[in-house]
């Protein structure tokens, strides 16, 4: 079964809760699909942002049916131009790693967190939060993705510490609430 086979309307996906469960419960009772969502997140259809939107949905409510898709995802991440679809995926990540990192994780994302896939969040992450041409969302997502990841991956908080307090001056005031709470973090 494709999306096409649904007879789903794309131009109808908002962030509303009606849309969202729509949305996560069509991918939930049609796995099948999946492939293909994730397919034109990630290509040049007009409404790509809107699939990325989805996969967000799908991945805050059932994060462990992307897991076998994340390598796909990161892979892909960097090629996001379009800041409503960067957004969602940079959300997705960090939804992924403060579950790793939570106190309670779920046993699939354990597994799937292999130092591969850290080293690819990282360098999604890293790009994101410093290209200064994204709005703050993607970058704070970042902020929050790299302090975490940087509890095994040395070099991070070196570099997080050093992209932050370069940056601060300049930016707004909601990447400076989130870089002081990160920086207080790196602190401890």
């Amino acid at each position: 079964m494709t999306l096409a086979d649904l007879q789903f309307d794309i131009e109808k996906v908002n962030h509303s809760m009606a849309s969202r469960a729509e949305a996560v419960d069509l991918v939930m009772h049609n796995l099948e699909i999946l492939p293909e969502l994730i397919e034109k997140a990630f290509s040049d259809d007009k409404n790509h942002f809107k699939y990325c939107w989805w996969l967000e949905f799908l991945n805050r409510q059932h994060i462990e049916i992307l897991c076998p898709y994340i390598d796909i995802i990161l892979n892909k991440a960097n090629t996001l131009t379009n800041q409503s679809a960067i957004r969602p995926i940079a959300k997705t990540i960090e939804t992924f790693v403060l579950n790793y990192y939570s106190r309670m994780p779920n046993e699939i994302v354990q597994t799937m967190m292999s130092s591969e896939i850290k080293e690819k969040m990282v360098g999604c992450a890293f790009e994101w939060l410093i290209n200064d041409q994204l709005k703050v969302a993607a970058r704070a997502y970042s902020m929050t993705s790299l302090f975490h990841l940087g509890k095994d991956v040395n070099w991070v908080h070196p570099e997080l510490r050093l992209v932050i307090e370069q940056s601060y001056a300049t930016e707004s005031v909601a990447y400076q609430a989130r870089a002081r709470m990160i920086l207080k973090k790196l602190k401890k």
